[in-house]
């Protein structure tokens, strides 16, 4: 699975973000046009930050969602781009695989017609906002493939 093109989600790329420390906790605000994946790695590379557990809720315009199949190893993946989306859900994690930071979230959607449907998300363009809750973890979480479905499971 290759990771969605920056430039199709946001082209208006921001430089700065806006995030608050609460407690052990960061509230973060991303804004029109921030791809949430991109910031949010952002994010943890200014803070320093290789472990965590996020939560969010708002809006996007685009987003590039995938299921894993099972049964052939693959994820499947889907350009929405039939706006507007409310998320209902984004819940995720944050750990370090192949040496690379990783973040690994689903996302549940609604649209116009009160249908819900969501699944791993590679990114999506933020509209109008969303709103997300990051608490860092101290522990050390990295990924190894797992042999029997292909995919990359926390190692603990």
């Amino acid at each position: 699975m290759e990771p969605s093109s920056l430039t199709m989600f946001a082209p208006d790329f921001r430089e700065a973000m806006k995030y608050k420390k609460s407690g052990n906790a960061y509230v973060i605000l991303l804004e029109k046009g921030d791809g949430i994946i991109e910031a949010l790695t952002r994010f943890c590379a200014k803070e320093k930050i290789k472990a965590g557990s996020l939560s969010g809720i708002g809006g996007v315009a685009k987003i590039d969602v995938a299921y894993y199949d099972i049964r052939d190893r693959k994820y499947h993946a889907r350009v929405l781009d039939k706006p507007p989306y409310e998320v209902v859900s984004l819940k995720g994690n944050v750990s370090m695989s192949e040496g690379k930071l990783k973040i690994h979230a689903h996302i549940v959607l609604s649209d116009s017609e009160f249908r819900a449907f969501g699944g791993h998300l590679n990114e999506a363009s933020v509209f109008p906002m969303c709103e997300i809750i990051f608490t860092p973890l101290k522990a050390k979480l990295h990924r190894k493939k797992d042999a029997e479905t292909g995919l990359m499971f926390l190692d603990l």
